[in-house]
């Protein structure tokens, strides 16, 4: 977790404390959308989970680097031989291998009856297979590749996690204005269903007429009933994304933040089509892993090389009567020695199918590269059509709610004055309903396409006010 994210959800703590100490189930739990968000961020396990795939990941770079660590090895021996002398001894040995096909070592021994001391420095150069640095450094390289594809995929369930609150947050708020136009909507058809029948008591209007109001009525009391369900079934939801472990499920959540009007026009879509193509955490996975392959391709390519070393070693051995004399008669008694070694694999046929499969494997990445680069651009691209549209039924909505209001308020008029009926009265009736949902629809659709409009670009987060520096 980055320290934003961190400092951010320490100062939620301090604001929310009451929130989140076990609140009982008839204490309502009110929530911001930010703050919705943020406790999600905290509570979720599987976030919990995905947060430790880079450190997993970092452990095989410290695995890699560790095969370039020092290899001490000592040991001593003594042997008891049917005819004496015994001999005893005691050897050690340091080793270096360098990224450069460079290896070292060191050897120091000792011996007692007779007392002996003995040393060997030889250094191993490889000039061929072994010898290159690209290919040797390639799983260091591959596996600081994997540490930031894991990355990638944490921004990438982050993002997701984060665009799935906000769905749930703002399809609650959808359930509950529903619910209240459906109230509205039955208070308005019970006071339309008394007028009838006080008309019909003074005998302005035939009895048959109560007819359409009371379907109106028992059509609007199953609506609410239907409202009712979609409130418990979103709050649910809500509650289930937030994974509060002291909140009880019967809780009731309050709602903070309502849609507002659209800010302003879309930027262009070659700007979104841009951060998709820099941010989108499935498209940089898909990079690194090409870039993965042609570390690959490097290092088997090595492996069609034959081995060729060069070395040069300088040792020697020393006998005297103390161990102090020992090490002057070694050094008194070195040799140095050089040359070159060869391993031929005759038809290496193992390496040269190690090579074609790393090259077939990232012509295999290239090409599933490009297929996903296309697939973003669609998605951006349709995301950013049906977030334009959204914004155009915001305002097309509003102003169909409004005459329909009208139509509803000329038709009860002329109710009033005798020229109208109930059915007439009751289909405006239905008009205004119809438009008073569709508004709010489309006021919480416009929020969702947007939010999946940032979601595929990669720019949820950032937008979100979630600084996640991975």
């Amino acid at each position: 977790m980055s320290r934003r994210l961190a400092a951010a959800l320490l100062a939620f703590r301090a604001l929310s404390a009451a929130a989140q100490s076990a609140p009982s189930a008839d204490a309502p739990l009110e929530l911001s959308l930010r703050e919705a968000v943020l406790l999600a961020l905290e509570h979720n396990p599987s976030l919990k989970a995905q947060r430790l795939g880079p450190e997993i990941r970092r452990t095989a770079v410290q695995e890699e680097l560790g095969l370039l660590d020092p290899q001490l090895a000592a040991g001593a021996a003594h042997t008891w031989p049917a005819a004496p002398p015994a001999e005893s001894g005691a050897e050690a040995e340091l080793t270096l291998s360098l990224p450069t096909g460079t290896s070292l070592s060191a050897s120091l021994g000792t011996g007692w009856d007779p007392v002996s001391s003995s040393y060997d420095v030889q250094v191993t150069q490889s000039l061929l297979d072994g010898g290159r640095l690209p290919a040797n450094l390639a799983g260091v390289r591959q596996a600081r590749l994997d540490v930031q594809a894991s990355q990638h995929e944490l921004r990438g369930f982050t993002a997701s996690l984060v665009a799935g609150v906000q769905q749930a947050y703002w399809e609650h708020y959808l359930a509950l204005r529903q619910r209240e136009i459906y109230r509205e909507s039955l208070a308005l058809a019970e006071r339309q269903l008394e007028e009838s029948r006080i008309r019909v008591q003074v005998g302005q209007i035939a009895p048959s007429e109560l007819a359409a109001p009371r379907a109106e009525v028992v059509s609007r009391q199953e609506a609410l009933r239907e409202g009712e369900k979609r409130v418990e079934t979103s709050r649910l939801v809500l509650l289930l994304r937030l994974h509060l472990p002291e909140t009880g499920l019967d809780t009731t959540v309050r709602l903070a933040d309502s849609p507002g009007a659209p800010a302003g026009p879309l930027d262009e879509l070659s700007r979104h089509l841009a951060l998709a193509s820099s941010r989108r955490p499935e498209l940089l996975q898909a990079r690194l892993e090409l870039e993965r392959g042609e570390l690959e391709v490097t290092r088997t390519r090595s492996g069609l090389l034959p081995r060729l070393d060069a070395f040069i070693a300088l040792g020697g051995t020393g006998y005297a009567a103390a161990f102090g004399d020992t090490f002057a008669a070694a050094a008194q008694d070195s040799s140095l020695n050089a040359g070159l070694s060869l391993e031929l694999a005759l038809g290496n046929r193992g390496a040269k199918a190690r090579a074609e499969r790393a090259r077939l494997g990232r012509a295999q990445a290239e090409e599933s590269l490009r297929a996903l680069e296309r697939t973003v651009e669609v998605d951006v691209r349709s995301a950013w059509l049906e977030a334009g549209f959204a914004a155009g039924r915001v305002s097309s909505s509003a102003e169909l709610r409004v005459l329909q209001e009208q139509t509803l308020a000329a038709e009860t008029e002329k109710f009033r004055g005798g020229s109208s009926t109930t059915f007439l009265v009751a289909q405006a009736q239905r008009g205004l309903l119809a438009s008073q949902l569709s508004e709010a629809q489309a006021a919480v659709g416009y929020l969702l396409a947007v939010v999946n409009l940032y979601r595929l670009e990669g720019s949820l987060l950032e937008r979100s006010g979630i600084e996640e520096e991975l």
